[in-house]
């Protein structure tokens, strides 16, 4: 090995220890927030008469399920446009398990475990990252230009900073979903032509069903909630508003291990605002814990999709 290439080695490694440490020292801090808030507030937790509704948690699995189902759709609708795997059973159950995989601690597992999996499927390595990739851009953009329209609505930290951060970044996310860019991108990965015409309308379907998953998702944050606590609908504007910009503040955390605790921390610290803070920690932790739950029940369910065999095959 030259010198050169040694040196390349050297920077990668050290650049790969520097995120697991920064990663690590963030979610360490982040569980120690958490264990502050919950001792700040043991004797309002320990008196509190935790009598769950059943019926908000039912609730919140119609709602999992509803988000889930729009998010294999637009992820459906992505990889068979842009890679031509039309097969919905197999999409589905691939994103299935990379839903459950994006919860595990570390870098973008739900795209290895994509990538993994359509690679035994025949399908290129390169395509599925850069549509992943893309899925993030959509994700994240959807999210901006729905905090956006409801800011003016909600008791808004960012109107207080200034919308310029956030409209940069939805102008440039503007850019990176163009067709044309997307195009180029994908013709340098498969070396081939779209299995289909890439028009604007796709992209914004896209994030019209991504939106839909925001939406929906919020709702599932508002009934968990609501199991432990009688928050009343006057505040769900601003439930879905702090939602959305938790979950776009941290998706830009999605390629370092940071993301775990982090999402909670934040997610007490505005809902505290307008609930009490013991109850806004438990109910951050609680729907943690109901999503990763939920995703690994449909994952169940997925193994039992089967691709219907066409008249040629029986």
């Amino acid at each position: 090995m030259n010198q050169a290439s040694r040196a390349r080695l050297v920077a990668h490694v050290r650049s790969r220890k520097a995120r697991i440490i920064l990663g690590s020292a963030i979610i360490l801090l982040s569980i120690g927030f958490l264990a502050y808030f919950i001792y700040r507030n043991w004797n309002a937790l320990s008196t509190h008469e935790w009598t769950p509704d059943y019926a908000q948690l039912a609730m919140t699995l119609l709602f999992h399920l509803i988000a889930f189902i729009i998010a294999i759709g637009a992820w459906h609708s992505m990889i068979g446009r842009l890679a031509g795997s039309a097969d919905w059973f197999l999409n589905a159950r691939i994103y299935c398990y990379s839903a459950v995989a994006r919860r595990l601690p570390g870098v973008a597992w739900d795209i290895a475990t994509r990538v993994a999996m359509y690679d035994h499927a025949g399908l290129s390595i390169a395509i599925v990252g850069v549509v992943s990739i893309l899925e993030w851009i959509i994700i994240t953009l959807s999210g901006i230009l729905l905090y956006v329209a409801l800011t003016p609505f909600t008791l808004s930290y960012v109107l207080q900073w200034g919308m310029w951060p956030l409209l940069g970044a939805a102008a440039l996310g503007s850019l990176l979903i163009h067709p044309r860019l997307i195009r180029c991108v994908l013709h340098r990965a498969r070396k081939g032509e779209l299995p289909a015409p890439l028009r604007y309308r796709d992209t914004l379907w896209w994030l019209f069903l991504y939106a839909w998953t925001w939406i929906v998702s919020g709702l599932m944050l508002f009934a968990t909630v609501r199991i432990i606590y009688p928050l009343t609908s006057s505040h769900l504007l601003q439930l879905l508003a702090d939602w959305i910009l938790v979950g776009v503040l941290t998706s830009f955390a999605s390629f370092v291990p940071t993301s775990m605790a982090l999402k909670e921390v934040t997610l007490t610290l505005l809902m505290s605002r307008y609930m009490p803070e013991y109850i806004a920690v438990v109910a951050a932790i609680l729907m943690r814990v109901l999503t990763v739950a939920y995703s690994i029940l449909w994952t169940l369910c997925s193994t039992q999709f089967r691709r219907a065999p066409t008249s040629s095959e029986r």
